[in-house]
């Protein structure tokens, strides 16, 4: 049984789940697959292993693409695998950098979300939604703050600047009458 365990499980690794279900004749709604499925990642660990093995990879993937296409690409999505998909976060996205690395490359994708009044849909995308993470996200806040700020001001600043040089062109100018084109 341990040869056959060790088969899915490096093919799992290799050609990751939607190929191994294929590989298997397993439809999405098979409940064959869900027992398979939940055998290889609360059993034998996979998100783990995978992560732990291929950190990089893991790393780079949550750089580019964010923790929801992670989720995606290892089909564990639902609430019930959290657990396992926690140890990708803590390990890959807090202690790596990457969730950091993440925010800030996507900075305006983030402010869109916070102009269009979704802001509170940012700690759930970033799979930050239990109590452990609110230092992270409080950080992850700071920097939005200071992205959300820096743009505003810089808004502020030119139209202030817009107003004080109008103002100063009409200082400056001589006033005529329409009636006559006669200075006034």
């Amino acid at each position: 049984m341990d040869k056959f365990e060790d088969k899915l499980m490096n093919f799992y690794l290799l050609n990751g789940p939607l190929a191994l279900k294929e590989k298997l004749g397993l439809k999405d709604d098979d409940k064959l697959w869900k027992v398979v499925f939940d055998y290889l990642i609360y059993e034998k660990e996979a998100i783990k292993f995978c992560t732990r093995k291929y950190p990089d990879y893991t790393y780079s993937l949550f750089c580019e693409k964010g923790p929801d296409f992670l989720r995606q690409g290892f089909l564990i999505e639902g609430k019930e695998y959290n657990d396992a998909w926690e140890y990708v976060l803590d390990y890959i996205g807090i202690s790596k950098g990457a969730l950091y690395e993440y925010v800030n490359n996507n900075k305006n994708h983030f402010k869109e979300l916070i102009y269009n009044g979704k802001a509170t849909k940012i700690r759930e995308e970033l799979g930050l939604t239990r109590n452990k993470y609110d230092k992270v996200w409080e950080e992850i806040l700071d920097l939005l703050l200071e992205c959300v700020s820096l743009e505003n001001m810089n808004i502020s600043m030119f139209e202030h600047g817009l107003k004080l040089f109008s103002n100063l062109y009409n200082v400056g100018r001589t006033h005529r009458s329409l009636k006559n084109f006669k200075k006034a």
